[in-house]
C-alpha cells in the first residue's frame, strides 16, 4: 500500500466569502460543514471542500486560523 505523496492535498489560502443570504444556494440542506466564529465573524467550511484540500488557512474576526481535516 502506497501513501499519499506530500502536497497532495494542496492547502486553501483565503477561499471566497459567500453571505448567509445565500446559505441556501451554497450549501445541501443536510450538508456537513465545520463551523468557526471568532469576533463577531463566523464561517462554514463544507467537509467535501476540506476532503480535497485538509488545510485552510484565512483570518476570521482578525484572527489567522488554520482549519484541518
Amino acid at each position: 500500500m502506497q501513501a499519499v505523496p506530500r502536497d497532495a492535498f494542496p492547502v486553501l489560502t483565503n477561499p471566497p466569502v459567500g453571505s448567509v443570504a445565500d446559505g441556501d444556494k451554497l450549501f445541501r440542506p443536510n450538508e456537513w460543514v465545520i463551523g468557526v466564529a471568532i469576533n463577531g465573524e463566523a464561517r462554514a467550511y463544507p467537509v467535501t471542500v476540506m476532503g480535497v484540500h485538509e488545510l485552510i488557512n484565512e483570518t476570521v474576526g482578525g484572527q489567522p486560523i488554520t482549519v484541518c481535516w
